[in-house]
């Protein structure tokens, strides 16, 4: 009896130790949850109200990750395989990542709109450029019997993303398309933070 009453403690005490953790991770996700949604809702606002300002913070995070891109093409990728032609594909376009990202970083933000429509040709026409490139160098990744399927996603991606930049380009159409998207977030984030306090009286019910 003593044995076992003893164990049926400890079990309780480590029942609710694990409560405890769940709780707190609950609530941490919770506040992630929010968090998350308050963002998007800035977001959103910033690229419905100010959508020049939005075009330019989208040029410098596409410079950014066109720097990341580059070092990690250099550094990592470029070495995968042995065959010559594959490493001076990545060769170039590592040397071309860093080069039009460090310009889309240090373009300083008062110069005038139209210079701006014209880094988005050239990030654009970069991420095109890129995808070829990256195309060749997957075949050649291939044949060699290597995983190939995370480098056709990011192709796709940045296809996708130089089509949306062309579009961003056009003043008129441009701003109609960045406004829209900027409700599709707002209401996104207001989603989340619905979602969440949904969540969060199901579960106080539960409690």
């Amino acid at each position: 009896k003593t044995w076992k009453s003893c164990y049926a403690r400890i079990w309780r005490k480590k029942q609710k130790r694990i409560n405890r953790n769940v709780r707190s991770l609950d609530f941490t996700m919770r506040k992630s949850f929010i968090g998350i949604g308050i963002l998007l809702a800035i977001v959103g606002l910033l690229m419905l109200f100010s959508p020049d300002a939005w075009i330019k913070a989208v040029v410098i995070i596409v410079g950014i990750a066109a720097i990341l891109n580059g070092i990690f093409n250099l550094i990592q990728l470029r070495n995968m395989i042995l065959d010559r032609s594959y490493k001076r594909t990545i060769l170039i376009r590592g040397i071309i990542s860093i080069i039009i990202g460090l310009i889309a970083v240090i373009m300083p933000l008062t110069v005038a709109a139209s210079i701006w429509a014209i880094m988005l040709y050239i990030l654009a026409g970069y991420l095109i450029i890129s995808s070829i490139l990256e195309l060749y160098a997957t075949i050649k990744i291939k044949n060699s019997g290597l995983d190939t399927k995370p480098f056709y996603g990011e192709i796709i991606g940045s296809t996708v993303l130089a089509i949306v930049l062309l579009l961003m380009s056009t003043k008129g159409f441009g701003l109609i398309l960045i406004r829209i998207l900027g409700i599709l977030v707002i209401l996104f984030g207001i989603g989340i933070i619905f979602w969440d306090y949904k969540n969060k009286k199901k579960s106080d019910f539960q409690d």
